[in-house]
């Protein structure tokens, strides 16, 4: 009995350590609560704090990858969500304080308008293979366009977070099997009530200004009028009756600030890319919690 009671344990043992394997989030979710500010994360504290966010990324680096395609959508979604977000956050860190690439490259930047802290300045933001999930080494493009996008939620594109001004907030919580259609939905809404991200103007020839993201990755949403469609169902009585009465609406983009979404932001991006930062000292500034400037 005791040697039967052996092999079925041996058996039954690599699936409940893969079955314990599939991250809760909640290393993570502490981390969330306590380096998010408002729109900004202090990656400064981050940095010299950054035992928690090693923790919750070793935790998904040894997930066991058929426990993960087994789990439910909403978990793998939530999962991937919150691979995508930490990566980020860690790619920053690293590189921390971000600093203008040399020439030619810095010359690249300042003609697409790329701020000197953007996490743009990292060579190979979204190529390299830098963080390991599930057992492989990954890259941002990888994990957003290969494993969320395919899932066909458009509503990733208000959860994902790239580490700019710009880019739809992160806030303090991880996504969860359990809460994330709610969580979804809320990022939706918090998205339409923030004016950087979406404006209606009225009048002789109103129009729609978005974020550039819903340019970018229209295609989700089944085009300009899927995107128009899908964002009426988020907001009030009055904005959602105006819009639909105006049919089809002009539909323009804001342009895209990828300034760092740091809490202290360097003020060196209103200077020339050419100029050492040496010559004018460091310009630092604390950002308005919760506002964008």
């Amino acid at each position: 009995m005791r040697i039967l009671f052996s092999i079925i344990w041996a058996a039954l043992l690599p699936s409940l350590i893969a079955a314990q394997s599939l991250s809760d989030h909640s290393l993570f979710n502490s981390v969330l609560q306590q380096f998010v500010q408002g729109t900004a994360v202090d990656y400064s504290a981050l940095k010299n704090d950054r035992g928690g966010l090693d923790a919750y990324l070793q935790e998904m680096a040894v997930t066991d990858p058929e426990q993960l395609a087994g789990a439910t959508e909403r978990a793998r979604l939530a999962f991937w969500i919150n691979a995508y977000n930490a990566c980020v956050i860690r790619l920053v860190i690293d590189h921390y304080p971000i600093k203008k690439r040399g020439f030619p490259a810095s010359l690249m930047s300042s003609l697409k308008g790329v701020p000197g802290n953007s996490i743009r300045q990292i060579s190979d933001t979204w190529s390299r293979e830098f963080c390991t999930v599930a057992g492989a080494d990954r890259s941002l493009d990888e994990i957003e366009h290969e494993l969320i996008r395919p899932m066909g939620e458009p509503r990733i594109h208000f959860a994902v977070n790239c580490a700019s001004r710009s880019c739809p907030v992160l806030t303090q919580r991880a996504y969860t099997a359990e809460g994330l259609e709610s969580q979804l939905d809320a990022a939706v809404r918090r998205f339409v009530s923030d004016t950087a991200q979406f404006r209606l103007e009225r009048g002789d020839n109103p129009r729609l200004v978005l974020s550039r993201v819903l340019d970018w990755y229209g295609e989700d949403f089944g085009g300009k009028e899927g995107v128009v469609s899908f964002l009426l169902e988020y907001l009030g009585d009055d904005d959602k009756e105006y819009i639909r009465n105006n049919l089809p609406i002009r539909v323009d983009y804001a342009e895209y600030d990828w300034t760092l979404n740091d809490v202290v932001v360097n003020l060196s991006r209103w200077h020339s890319d050419f100029l050492d930062e040496n010559e004018y000292g460091p310009l630092l500034v604390f950002q308005s919690m919760g506002a964008r400037s």
